[in-house]
């Protein structure tokens, strides 16, 4: 497609924010390979675990059977209780271990998620909000921020749009609006009303996302990508005011 993902990987690599943000994705491109190791090993060592907690507790049942009648066996019940505590103790290291990560994990995400494009936002909340997500157990939790995470690094790499209601200035004062976004990426947007007459742009900041009118913004432009990218229309170049660092510039599309 000639609206290029190539162009606007160039785009985002010159903003500052822009850059802090693709940092953080890689480093959470790293967690998810560790998380994904974590998982397929707590997967497998899971079930053995608590098999093996079963067994035990089955043989200490039998071993404190056999002291009762057997006053001899007190070493061998001492040495199974020992092995069993042992297993018992690990175990729960590891889902410790597991459980502070997550919380760690899931802090970062709730200071992030604000400065989110609203749609990703809104899929985020909704799966943070979900009654399976606030009773889920640890396995589940650990697949639910990879779930996030794999969300954040595809909207970062797509072109995408929305349709959606914002609170807009107007000649008879502060309107509700209907208006169709385009995103580049987690740091660029623009809007324009269903009727082409207001236009403008969002900009990310720590608690949300703040659109103003644009005049530079055309938006038949911006209504021409949306099409392309619904393939409603055929590829072409297009040219949107790209925001590289604080300037304002425009950029081929």
């Amino acid at each position: 497609m000639l609206f290029s993902f190539f162009a606007a990987s160039q785009v985002f690599a010159a903003s500052n924010k822009v850059e802090q943000t693709d940092s953080l994705i890689q480093k959470w491109l790293a967690i998810e390979q560790q998380r994904n190791a974590m998982i397929n090993d707590w997967h497998q060592q899971e079930p053995l675990l608590k098999q093996r907690l079963i067994l035990l507790k089955q043989e200490q049942a039998q071993l404190e059977l056999n002291l009762s009648t057997d006053s001899e066996n007190d070493g061998e019940v001492e040495k199974k209780r020992a092995q069993l505590l042992k297993s018992q103790n690990s175990m729960e290291s590891d889902q410790t271990l597991l459980e502070k990560s997550l919380v760690d994990y899931f802090q970062v995400i709730a200071e992030i998620q604000p400065q989110l494009p609203p749609p990703l936002f809104n899929a985020w909340q909704k799966k943070l909000s979900a009654a399976e997500f606030i009773s889920a157990d640890t396995t589940q939790k650990l697949n639910t921020l990879l779930e996030l995470l794999e969300q954040l690094n595809d909207f970062e790499q797509r072109i995408s749009h929305a349709e959606t209601a914002l609170m807009l200035p107007t000649e008879q004062g502060e309107k509700e609006i209907m208006v169709r976004q385009l995103y580049i990426g987690l740091a660029q947007a623009w809007y324009v009303s269903l009727d082409g007459t207001i236009v403008g742009r969002g900009i990310p900041e720590a608690s949300g996302w703040r659109w103003q009118s644009d005049n530079s913004v055309d938006g038949e432009v911006v209504l021409n990508a949306i099409a392309m990218i619904e393939r409603r229309s055929e590829a072409q170049f297009l040219q949107l005011p790209i925001s590289l660092t604080l300037n304002e510039t425009v950029a081929n599309k």
